[in-house]
């Protein structure tokens, strides 16, 4: 009976359940059928031998077809374009993730691009998550992303959101979105060489919902890393260690920034996706209420299609 309760322990531990009452929530995982970890083939170089490689949630992509007992390619639609199941394939050992020009209406818009998405079944909360990627050759129009963030449906399934002072409703790390285009007053247009690995959450405070996001919490949420490389000329390795108390981000095995861990603590997905960026979406002046639109002037098939490459997907988890 001992050893039982010591092989639970364990199991809980590695599933990355801890105690944050201090946070109103609670992080124990639900029960998941997880494969047996085994070391990856090329172990990262952030201390490797602490880490076990989790392989329900990792990938080479080295077989001809997505492998769809690990991965949801067709979620549901979200911001001004549609995700498309046949956008995400396998070739030559390499995931390409496509997005294409193609006018179509849904959910009261006028669209014009759809793309790809790949989100892990399982989930993760603490652990290291790296992904080898070479961006697109479009630029500005659309930014390659590899990050991890929660649903609230799960959620609210396994008890995890609460609704009392303090409690964490959401959680999103993205460990790299690559070639946003992002614009400020005294910059203009940001160039390729810069790389976002920010965090957003959502948050109970004083009785309603608030996002924190990079834009008014820069300090909690914000990372910005200007880079010695293109993106789109090679592959690259994007990683972010996500620990009790603190996310490590890296590019290439080397440090690149590190944010206190104050609200990240929920179970979150593993995601690699195309997301449509400037000048193809405005955040001004969006009718209904959406927070974001398409820009119809600017729709272009020039540029589409374009494709983002992941050699592989690989997390761990402490041993």
């Amino acid at each position: 009976m001992n050893f039982i309760k010591a092989l639970l322990i364990l199991v809980l531990f590695s599933c990355g359940t801890t105690n944050t009452e201090d946070l109103n929530i609670e992080t124990e995982q639900p029960n998941q059928e997880i494969e047996n970890s085994k070391n990856g083939e090329s172990p990262i170089d952030i201390n490797p031998n602490d880490w076990i490689l989790d392989t329900s949630i990792s990938d080479e992509f080295n077989t001809n077809s997505v492998n769809l007992s690990k991965w949801i390619n067709n979620p549901n639609d979200w911001g001004p374009w549609s995700w498309e199941p046949d956008n995400t394939y396998q070739k030559e050992e390499v995931l390409n993730i496509r997005m294409r020009y193609e006018e179509h209406s849904a959910r009261g818009f006028d669209m014009f691009y759809k793309s790809g998405i790949l989100r892990s079944k399982d989930t993760i909360t603490y652990g290291y998550v790296e992904a080898k990627i070479k961006g697109i050759h479009t630029f500005p129009g659309a930014s390659p992303a590899f990050w991890l963030y929660s649903l609230g449906s799960e959620l609210d399934g396994w008890g995890m959101r609460k609704n009392n002072e303090g409690a964490v409703r959401y959680c999103e790390v993205d460990v790299v979105e690559m070639l946003q285009a992002n614009w400020t007053k005294e910059n203009g247009i940001s160039g390729p060489e810069v790389i976002d690995s920010n965090l957003h959450t959502v948050v109970i405070e004083n009785g309603k919902e608030l996002w924190k996001r990079p834009g008014g919490y820069p300090e909690l949420t914000k990372t910005e890393i200007h880079t010695d490389f293109d993106p789109r000329d090679d592959y690259h390795t994007y990683g972010a260690e996500i620990a009790k108390d603190k996310i490590t981000f890296y590019i290439d095995g080397k440090k690149t920034g590190e944010k206190k861990n104050v609200y990240w603590h929920l179970p979150m997905h593993v995601t690699l996706s195309l997301g449509l960026r400037y000048p193809h979406v405005t955040y001004q002046n969006c009718p209904n209420g959406k927070d974001r639109c398409p820009v119809p002037e600017k729709a272009t098939e020039e540029g589409f299609p374009t494709e983002m490459k992941v050699d592989w997907v690989r997390c761990y988890r402490k041993k």
